[in-house]
């Protein structure tokens, strides 16, 4: 990459430059279709002859932007988001569902493809306002189960064939079982001649993923049910974005899963693919763009080889992270005043870009292996590598740590020989493997090898140089680790509100939960609510809310009380909720009861000003109902702010994430993303 003749940056280009979100889910830049690297797996989302219907890959591979750029670039696509993979309870023992040619799974396959293809015909019916003559069985199932929310519809087809299947009763069974069929055979011949295809995008499946055998279970027949959708009614499309952790223990369990294989795109990146993404990004705010073959990074770089060396090297070929790692080098060139991006720009962008990949590591497996981060911020302060034995040592001074054991130790005795735990930090992208005379090899980012290296007494085990910098690791091969010797300590995993070690935090969260489980609706318990709805705050967004304060005052003779946070974020969900609504300040109004009322949403109203920012919680202990968004979309109207409804059920579930150790936003991000979507 030598400097391209000629080519001269604009008096202070590298100022204006913004790379924008590295999370696609808050990056308004994507809103730009100039932004977006056509790969292969963006190719196959937009043709429907792809045959492509699982999008795997890890976190930070572009699922989500494909998505939006599908949702964006098609007038007959639906976003939906499933919350049923957490199901509270199941009618049959989980084995069960082992063969998924039984009656049992094939019962659950038949409910959720009654409720996509329902899901389905909303999007026709939508296209086609004015529509007559429909099939009858179309005309009763839109009728009867159209309007009904598509998680509520799935959960009442379950329920009613499991009901006939545990009664024994073969013809009501039959009946339900068939339901599908008969709809999918209506639905081939109603287009006709066919005037395009309709496309059910279905996304962000891990925001309600608790990891648990029963959801594990509705996700495999979940994913059937699409594959089948998909290939039997040639004028529908479900795509489903999936994160590879959690597909793998789908293939690992469905003795069906090949069935998968042809259907499944993976989302790897070549590295001209990130350097097109990178001088996208940069080109954006020029009028003359300079081409996408590796100029326009010359023009923004001194010693352009070097720095994307170091990019390349540090990087694990994630859109993500060579945007994470580009924007910290930016940064660091416009506090210095650098006109270009110099190489010691890029270095020093280094340790910043290592401490995010650390915590985005622990993060992303929190649902698999809760609070990871624990245990691999015990090789702090180690060497870069370990032998087979030095891997042995680490792992029997795990177990003396008691630490580790109280927030590990559920799925850590189950990894615990030499060999399982090294094939787990292989899997979660820690290390690689490094046989006898050749280059480590590390794991691909899209669905895992089916034929990983072998690990064997010979092998040694390499730490990604991604995670060097964070855990201040040593130029060392690590053969044996002395028992006396105390494991080393990192500043990240202590990032815990209240000064709380690791071990309180975890059993505060505990208390929390179990208080809120017991909690009766109501005034009796409207006090112990209120502190609940606090304790959340403090417990899972210490990181961007500060400065929480109880507040009471009298109003029409009651006493209301409620919470007011500082928004300190500079990124992510609170950050952007600051800049649309002004929200300095965000209100958390608490409500015991089920059904909320038009004077909770005017009281959520009032407390709206220019001041402290236009945006309320409404926490409550009920479902979300269609009638509330004419409320919320009325706020919206009158008063330029936003009121987000939280249910019970989302504060369990950011109980839960926080506890396993999970810091991304992405569940309250999908919540106001709902809302929004329902009042536009």
């Amino acid at each position: 990459m030598s400097p391209p003749d000629g080519i001269r940056l604009p008096k202070n280009a590298i100022r204006r430059i913004n790379l924008g979100q590295s999370f696609a889910e808050y990056d308004d830049s994507l809103d730009d279709p100039a932004i977006y690297v056509h790969t292969p797996a963006l190719a196959a989302a937009q043709d429907p002859q792809s045959g492509k219907v699982f999008f795997v890959g890890r976190r930070g591979t572009g699922k989500t932007a494909i998505r939006k750029y599908c949702a964006q670039n098609s007038e007959s696509a639906r976003v939906i988001v499933p919350e049923i993979f957490s199901p509270s309870s199941t009618l049959h023992e989980v084995d069960l569902f082992e063969n998924v040619r039984q009656r049992p799974f094939r019962s659950l396959v038949s409910a959720f493809r009654r409720a996509l293809q329902i899901e389905l015909l909303n999007i026709w019916s939508d296209a086609h306002p004015a529509h007559h003559d429909l099939p009858r069985v179309i005309e009763a199932e839109l009728e009867a189960f159209g309007a009904i929310d598509f998680d509520l519809r799935c959960l009442r087809f379950i329920s009613s064939i499991s009901r006939a299947l545990v009664d024994g009763d073969d013809e009501r069974w039959l009946q339900e079982n068939k339901a599908h069929r008969e709809l999918a055979e209506s639905m081939k011949v109603m287009e006709g001649g066919g005037s395009g295809i309709y496309t059910l995008l279905i996304d962000s499946i891990d925001d309600y993923w608790e990891g648990t055998d029963e959801g594990l279970v509705y996700l495999t027949a979940f994913m059937h049910a699409c594959l089948e959708t998909t290939t039997q009614i040639p004028w529908v499309r479900t795509v489903l974005f999936l994160r590879e952790n959690i597909f793998e223990r789908v293939r690992a369990r469905d003795m069906e899963s090949s069935r998968f294989e042809t259907a499944v795109v993976g989302m790897e990146w070549t590295e001209r693919q990130l350097l097109e993404l990178l001088e996208r990004r940069l080109n954006r705010p020029l009028t003359a763009k300079y081409a996408l073959d590796g100029s326009t990074w010359r023009a923004f770089c001194e010693r352009p080889e070097d720095a994307w060396q170091n990019v390349m090297e540090y990087c694990q070929k994630r859109p993500r992270d060579v945007l994470i790692y580009a924007s910290n080098a930016v940064e660091s060139a416009q506090n210095a005043g650098h006109e270009r991006i110099h190489i010691e720009d890029v270095q020093q962008a280094r340790r910043r870009f290592s401490d995010n990949r650390f915590k985005d590591l622990g993060d992303e497996y929190s649902e698999n292996f809760p609070q990871i981060a624990v245990v691999l911020s015990r090789f702090y302060g180690l060497g870069r590598s370990f032998t087979f034995g030095g891997i042995e040592s680490f792992i029997r001074k795990l177990h003396n740590d008691q630490e580790v054991i109280r927030l590990c130790g559920s799925w850590l005795f189950d990894n615990s020989s030499p060999e399982l735990f090294i094939r787990l930090l292989y899997d979660i992208g820690f290390v690689g493997l490094r046989a006898e005379g050749k280059p480590p090899k590390f794991r691909a980012l899209g669905p895992q090898d089916t034929s990983p290296p072998p690990v064997t007494d010979t092998t040694d085990v390499v730490i990604h140089k991604c995670y060097w910098d964070s855990l201040d690791l040593q130029d060392a091969l690590v053969r044996h680790l002395p028992e006396q010797k105390e494991f080393g300590k990192i500043g990240i995993i202590q990032d815990l509100p209240g000064g709380l070690d690791p071990t309180e935090y975890s059993e505060s969260i505990d208390l929390v939960t179990s208080t809120l489980v017991d909690l009766p609706m109501g005034n009796p318990g409207a006090t112990d609510f209120e502190e609940i709805v606090g304790d959340v705050m403090k417990l899972c967004f210490f990181r961007a809310l500060e400065n929480v304060e109880e507040k009471s005052r009298d109003f029409e003779g009651r006493v209301i009380r409620d919470w007011v946070a500082a928004n300190r974020a500079q990124a992510g969900f609170w950050e952007s909720i600051r800049v649309r609504y002004d929200a300095i300040q965000v209100i958390w109004e608490c409500k015991n009861y089920a059904n909320l009322s038009a004077d909770d949403f005017h009281q959520a109203s009032y407390y709206m000003n220019d001041v402290g920012g236009r945006f309320v919680v409404l926490a409550f202990r009920g479902e979300v109902k269609p009638s509330y968004y004419q409320h919320i979309r009325r706020i919206a109207n009158d008063k330029r702010g936003f009121v987000l409804p939280l249910t019970e059920k989302d504060l369990f579930i950011f109980l839960r994430q926080a506890k396993n150790g999970k810091v991304k936003e992405d569940h309250i991000q999908e919540r106001y993303d709902s809302v929004l979507r329902k009042i536009s």
